[in-house]
């Protein structure tokens, strides 16, 4: 091959170098090209995905939020402060049995006794009768949250010792115990139920905590003053009003509906069903009537009690007249207290009456079993006619003096 052919041949060669490295470029970029364009074709967001990312940060907000709720200090349960209120105001009625009975003991405790409580130092002294290991143990378990919080005494020569307390050793006194407040379990859910002959008053522990705080009965000042005189020394006596549930209480409110379920419309029937009820089925109670102080019970107390003299015969009558919206007052007289119904439709044969605010006013007497409003005569009609004072407990804190009009102040 001569020089010129050689060059030609090389200059084709590089032609085609050149060509096929002009392609070669033109497919690198065509596959650059492609590739690229599947790549963001891939990197597209879809759908599913968005549903996912937005789920997810929902719930990193709700875990966070959730958190957040926790960190914050929590307020009182109000269900766990009521139960303390109940237990704590149970566990002061077993401590006054006077104003409780022990029918409510019972009902709360079986035969295991509260003696005493000591609040200053709170130390609760418990007794439980004679009985096997397993009887005991199973009231122990059943009555505090703890064992272990319970501390027993133990017996030595005929008697039950525990640090400075003592009791002779016998069938009522078999353990002498202690423990503390907290440590004592009472279901404060609990309904009582104490049955009468025409009815059942069934109070829950609620209801009853709530008499006893005060806020189901009108409430007051208690040692009213008589005005002085210069002819006569001071005279003092107790604001019964205070005492009489107002309308509404549910406990009383149950048993007056009871009571009056086959009294029907009739005005009449219905004061006399209950005065029935509180002069026939509620004793008169001697020790009340005769004790150097006056004993004032609620209506809840003496109907637990089954007894009270008349000044709690009169606020029990007063309380469930309240019940049916029954107009009343208490006549305080010598010696004693009495209700008053107006005589409107009433008879009144027995001329035990009295005139006020320009009404006749029939007395509804509890302390006489069988008394009929109007018409049962009794053996000293003065005691319950000769008026000093009157009151109507809707305003409590208003006492009058029967012939002056004079309102009586408190001390």
């Amino acid at each position: 091959m001569n020089p010129t052919q050689s060059l030609f041949v090389l200059s084709k060669q590089l032609e085609n170098t050149t060509i096929l490295g002009n392609n070669r470029r033109r497919e690198i970029s065509a596959s650059f090209m492609s590739d690229l364009f599947e790549s963001s074709t891939k990197r597209s967001i879809e759908p599913k995905a968005i549903l996912i990312g937005v789920a997810a940060l929902l719930l990193l907000v709700a875990v966070g939020y959730g958190l957040y709720w926790l960190s914050i200090p929590k307020g009182p349960d109000p269900e766990a402060e009521l139960a303390v209120e109940i237990r704590d105001t149970m566990v002061y009625m077993l401590d006054y049995q006077k104003y409780s009975g022990d029918e409510f003991r019972q009902q709360l405790l079986g035969k295991g006794r509260l003696e005493r409580y000591k609040k200053v130092i709170d130390e609760a002294i418990f007794t439980y009768p004679k009985s096997s290991d397993e009887e005991f143990l199973e009231f122990v378990n059943n009555t505090f949250w703890d064992i272990r919080k319970v501390d027993f005494g133990t017996e030595k020569d005929g008697e039950l010792i525990l640090a400075d307390y003592k009791a002779p050793s016998s069938e009522r006194f078999g353990r002498l115990f202690r423990t503390t407040m907290s440590n004592i379990k009472i279901d404060h859910r609990k309904t009582l139920s104490f049955p009468y002959k025409t009815v059942t008053y069934s109070p829950t522990l609620e209801e009853i905590k709530n008499f006893t705080n005060n806020s189901q009965v009108y409430g007051g000042r208690v040692i009213t003053k008589v005005p002085e005189r210069s002819f006569l020394p001071t005279i003092i006596f107790a604001n019964h009003g205070i005492m009489v549930a107002k309308p509404g209480e549910p406990s009383l409110k149950r048993l007056a509906d009871d009571l009056l379920k086959d009294a029907g419309t009739d005005r009449y029937a219905r004061i006399q069903a209950l005065v029935d009820f509180v002069s026939n089925e509620i004793e008169y109670s001697y020790s009340e009537a005769l004790s150097r102080g006056e004993t004032l019970k609620r209506g809840s107390e003496t109907l637990m009690t089954r007894n009270g003299d008349c000044s709690n015969k009169t606020i029990l009558l007063a309380s469930l007249l309240e019940q049916i919206n029954e107009e009343y007052v208490l006549l305080y007289t010598p010696r004693h207290i009495t209700v008053a119904v107006p005589q409107n439709e009433f008879v009144n044969d027995n001329k035990l009456d009295f005139t006020w605010e320009g009404k006749n006013w029939l007395i509804a007497e509890t302390t006489v079993p069988g008394f009929q409003v109007g018409k049962s005569l009794v053996t000293e009609p003065r005691l319950l006619t000769t008026v000093e004072y009157v009151q109507n407990p809707k305003n409590a804190g208003v006492i009058f003096d029967a012939n002056s009009y004079e309102v009586l102040k408190f001390l």
